[in-house]
């Protein structure tokens, strides 16, 4: 799995609420996983029952130590989910993804660690083959039913929760019924299901990870005003073009190799076949495409998805793939990934006018999972022949669908700057986890703590002399091992182990386990109750990392540490570490490790933070997108690069003040810029923060004076920001740079002096505070950009 933060998150929460609800005697037991479209749904699914799986081998404090899956889907998304989890468990080995015909038939269970994945029309009628009754007994609720009677609970995915309600809730209802699962966990962007437990993922979590689109555009420069439904037709397909080809051309400059793809989609959301208005609409676009822009199936810059009708749908989903237009009904709405889809006209008599992202989900993801720095790229585009007045937004997606959108265009023959822009690269979030690397740690700790010596060195040998030799040499090792041991009071001779019953540990009775009657009950532990209480004391040793993986790989290593050591195999070196008297000082190793360990991991974290930044030359955009709802067109303003000026109506009032001021000195600026806040498409310069961790700050204005001098300015008051005085000498030492030389640069954090000199007042010097401005530089245009 990418290792994203959201992802993680949502995938203890899944893990920990699925322990909970089976430690429950009620079945039926439900969860609901919201997560917006292009988050990974399948992916954090996938990841949620391979440690779900660990996680329960590995405690003894549970009342189930394994549990069988069973994914239910609607369509044939079954088919991609199963595909897509069987690769990854192919990776991981830790399940078996199957579907029906796949089940081991000899005696008719699921077994632990597999997912059987199912069609949900294959069992949604008690007369279809799966579910019906056979002499074999191996009916699907056969099967779910002899499985739970061997003590197998089933835990039931049901991918695309929102379709199993309205028209099928009472069929959902039977077939569960008849199921009967211990938990169901109900995963979609949309869910019905009002439920105690709940995962939810915000979609501002996804874009804040560059998975997803930033938002998307509906129907942007389109309005009713057209003399036929033809001639608006024709627009619709023009804009829509328009808008792929911009994009293209966009991808071409970023160096990325993606052709960006158009799905046009024909009217009527219950038909699958053509009526005669689809045939009409599908002619037109047909004919405009192939007469007017050369596009057509012949030359592969068609495709077509319909249900007498499939041309060109090899590799469609692939990046470079040449087809430009997809032209389909509604065969493909559900399940289907093409992160290179980009732009999408609906023809469509709605039964609604509601949008939702459900509505446009197929053009939300991004192709390559990050941001670029052409803004255009980030955005998604919807087009359709319902006008922007008859347009609601559903109040979910009000933050992410935005019907009216402000452009602003560079202004011509712009005399433009070239500058080092920064941005923040997302890598891969660190697992608080043991690694490989921690037996190498693990056995340092003992060497270090006990005075042993590791063996490891004998373990390549060449020809008999030198075997000889190397194992007298290990098992002069492991006897000088034993002695240091013995000075550090470790009995390595255990042969039983009387321990009391922990708390917190679920015991089953064994057939050779004896009772000493006491204050506390103590038993003479098995070799499955010594592995159990093993395991559980190394998982209590964990501490603050992550359990479910971590507590084997902390399991394994110490066994073969204490092979290596002492010659103490499995069962054997269990006893030794669990023996009351021994506990203590091995406790002290392993914590001593898993510090050291905590430690490398901090150094890793760390560099990988020096590393998160990479550079591009920026440059005023071409246009650029504003949300109505938040930003106004500012009039009378004539000197910015780009026209109209938007603000943003919550701009602080320096940053208002300042544009109003540089706006009274166009006999000596060329131009300026408001640059935006966030984002690798706006200007950003790196600093290090008081608490010395590297971030990025956006310089609020650019400004280009008449005689080529360049002004980089971040507006401020006394004592507004904490850090202003690390943004200010960061910009300062960006200016000194080599490759700014010959930019003509200068600026720093600026503030209005309004109660003294009424000037706008800056450093060149660095400085400590931003509360005494005396010695700072005014910026006067009239003097400092003049020809």
């Amino acid at each position: 799995m990418k290792q994203l933060k959201y992802q993680q998150k949502a995938v203890a929460e899944l893990v920990g609420k699925v322990i909970d609800l089976l430690a429950q005697s009620k079945p039926r037991q439900q969860l609901v996983f919201k997560a917006p479209t292009g988050s990974g749904k399948t992916v954090m699914a996938s990841e949620m029952l391979a440690t779900l799986t660990e996680e329960l081998q590995s405690r003894s404090d549970l009342p189930f130590k394994q549990v069988a899956f069973i994914w239910i889907a609607p369509n044939k998304l079954h088919q991609q989910s199963y595909f897509k989890m069987k690769n990854f468990f192919t990776e991981t080995k830790l399940l078996r993804a199957l579907i029906y015909d796949e089940l081991d038939q000899t005696d008719g269970i699921i077994h632990q660690g597999e997912v059987l994945f199912v069609n949900w029309e294959s069992i949604n009628s008690k007369n279809n083959i799966i579910v019906r009754e056979n002499e074999q007994g191996l009916s699907l609720y056969d099967i779910t039913r002899k499985t739970q009677e061997e003590g197998i609970p089933i835990v039931v995915i049901i991918d695309e929760e929102h379709r199993f309600w309205s028209k099928t809730a009472d069929k959902s209802k039977a077939v569960l019924d008849n199921i009967m699962p211990k938990v169901e966990i109900r995963i979609s962007a949309t869910p019905k299901t009002n439920a105690d437990y709940k995962v939810t993922i915000s979609r501002q979590e996804v874009i804040g990870e560059e998975m997803i689109k930033e938002g998307v555009l509906l129907n942007p420069d389109i309005t009713s005003n057209y003399a036929s439904e033809e001639e608006l037709n024709v627009h619709l397909i023009k804009k829509a073009l328009e808008k792929r080809n911009q994009i293209a051309e966009a991808y071409r400059k970023e160096g990325a190799d993606i052709n960006p793809l158009l799905l046009i989609q024909l009217p009527n959301d219950t038909k699958e076949t053509l009526t005669t208005e689809d045939t009409k609409i599908m002619n037109q676009v047909r004919q405009y495409l192939d007469v007017i822009k050369g596009i057509n199936t012949d030359n592969h810059r068609l495709a077509v998805w319909l249900s007498n009708e499939k041309t060109n749908l090899e590799g469609l989903e692939n990046d470079d793939n040449m087809t430009e237009v997809l032209l389909f009904k509604q065969a493909i709405a559900l399940g289907w990934d093409c992160p290179r889809a980009a732009v999408l006209l609906i023809f469509r008599k709605l039964t609604s006018d509601e949008f939702t992202v459900q509505t446009v989900g197929r053009i939300l993801r991004m192709p390559e999972q990050h941001y670029y720095k052409n803004p255009l790229l980030n955005k998604g585009y919807v087009y359709t022949d319902i006008s922007k007045d008859k347009i609601h937004i559903v109040a979910d997606d009000m933050d992410y669908l935005h019907k009216s959108m402000l452009q602003a265009v560079r202004r011509e023959e712009l005399d433009n700057v070239k500058l080092v822009s920064y941005y923040e690269v997302r890598r891969s979030a660190d697992r608080n986890r043991l690694g490989p690397d921690f037996r190498r740690v693990l056995t340092k700790a003992f060497e270090d703590m006990w005075l042993v010596s590791s063996q490891l060195s004998f373990a390549f040998l060449d020809d008999e002399e030198e075997e000889q030799e190397n194992e007298e040499n290990g098992q002069s090792v492991i006897a000088k091992n034993r002695q240091a041991a013995k000075l550090q009071r470790i009995r390595l001779d255990v042969k039983n182990v009387n321990i009391e019953i922990p708390a917190d540990i679920f015991f089953q009775n064994d057939v050779n386990t004896t009772i000493e009657i006491g204050e506390k009950a103590k038993f003479t532990r098995t070799a499955g109750e010594v592995d159990r209480v093993y395991v559980d004391w190394c998982r209590k040793m964990l501490g603050g990392f992550e359990k479910a993986h971590s507590t084997g790989v902390l399991a394994n290593y110490l066994l073969e540490v204490m092979e290596n050591l002492f010659e103490l195999f499995e069962t054997e070196a269990k006893k030794v570490v669990l023996y009351h008297e021994n506990q203590p000082k091995f406790a002290e190793v392993v914590t001593k490790a898993l510090a050291r360990y905590e430690k490398i991991l901090e150094q890793r974290q760390q560099a990988a933070k020096d590393r998160s930044f990479e550079n591009y030359e920026w440059e005023v955009p071409e246009d650029r997108t504003y949300t109505e709802e938040n930003h106004t067109i500012r009039e009378k303003v004539e000197e910015h690069a780009l026209l109209p000026f938007v603000e943003y109506n919550g701009a602080s009032m320096p940053e208002h003040e300042f544009a109003e001021f540089l706006e009274s000195h166009g006999e000596s600026i060329d131009w300026w810029y408001k640059n935006g806040d966030a984002g690798r498409q706006h200007y950003a310069v790196p600093y290090t923060n008081s608490q010395g961790v590297k971030s990025l700050f956006y310089v609020d204005f650019v400004i280009r004076m008449k005689n080529g001098q360049v002004f980089l300015f971040d507006t401020k008051t006394e004592n507004s920001d904490s850090e202003a005085p690390q943004k200010h000498n960061a910009l300062l030492e960006y200016i000194k740079k080599e490759e700014n030389a010959d930019k003509h640069l200068r600026g720093g954090v600026i503030i209005h002096d309004r109660d003294r000199s009424g000037n706008w007042l800056y450093s060149p010097l660095p400085i400590d505070n931003t509360n005494d401005v005396r010695g700072w530089d005014a910026f006067l245009p009239d003097r400092d950009g003049g020809n």
